[in-house]
């Protein structure tokens, strides 16, 4: 019959819509819609947005290495073109010792900075959103401060840093994510893996350099809470005075 065949020719001659995948796109050229205090990116016509302020448009790149999200409810584009971030909160993993090491991001160890900061280079090819060298704050732990920080320094500061030192100096490390990439800082968020499986993380908490941070959520709280309880019950480290 004709009148399907013309009609068929005639789809096949409209223009195809961009996929919400902006892999095959440069990342530098496609616009995506932020706020000031946002921690997600957005199309512009997104329903979250109708009643925001000081709305404004940048890069997908830029917004990749802000460490920005994007919206579950409008679906903009992401980028795919480059090695994927392991993210332990998706499929959600039930203890930070079932880390698959195979997935997660190579690292080389350049400084220890205290008992949970230390910088890192990252090598090519590495996430968009991530830079060559990167500060990184231990996810879900907090060590006592130490005598070269603004701050006051905290008990065992000093002793939480050096046993980072001794246990990661020189060393090849392993990195994984969870929901947030970056602190209010800009630093790198993520659980650090020794190349045996351990999670430097949960062995910080466990041997009494560092409390669990629980004030904001991530995926292995309820760990790292039991790992704390259980350090203080045998007062191994901070909890040995």
């Amino acid at each position: 019959m004709l009148v399907p065949t013309v009609f068929l020719v005639f789809a096949l001659l409209l223009p195809v819509p961009l996929s919400a995948e902006a892999g095959s796109q440069d990342p530098s050229k496609v616009l995506v819609w932020v706020t000031p205090s946002g921690t997600k990116y957005h199309e512009k016509d997104c329903p979250t947005l109708k009643n925001s302020k000081n709305l404004r448009s940048i890069t997908l790149e830029d917004a990749l290495k802000r460490g920005l999200e994007p919206c579950s409810i409008c679906n903009p584009p992401v980028y795919i073109g480059s090695k994927e971030l392991y993210r332990v909160n998706n499929p959600p993993l039930r203890s930070a010792r079932e880390g698959n090491l195979s997935r997660m991001l190579p690292a080389t160890m350049l400084e220890v900075i205290d008992g949970d900061t230390i910088k890192v280079s990252i090598p090519n090819p590495r996430p968009i959103q991530l830079k060559a060298q990167e500060t990184i704050r231990f996810l879900g732990i907090d060590a006592p401060e130490t005598s070269a920080s603004p701050r006051p320094a905290g008990y065992y500061g000093e002793e939480a840093k050096a046993y980072v030192k001794k246990l990661l100096a020189g060393k090849s490390v392993r990195l994984a994510f969870d929901w947030d990439l970056r602190d209010k800082y800009g630093r790198l968020l993520a659980y650090i893996y020794l190349a045996d499986g351990t999670c430097v993380n949960l062995h910080l908490v466990e041997q009494g350099y560092a409390f669990a941070y629980v004030h904001f959520t991530f995926q292995f709280m309820d760990e790292f809470t039991r790992a704390q309880a259980a350090a203080k019950q045998k007062k191994r480290g901070l909890w040995g005075r």
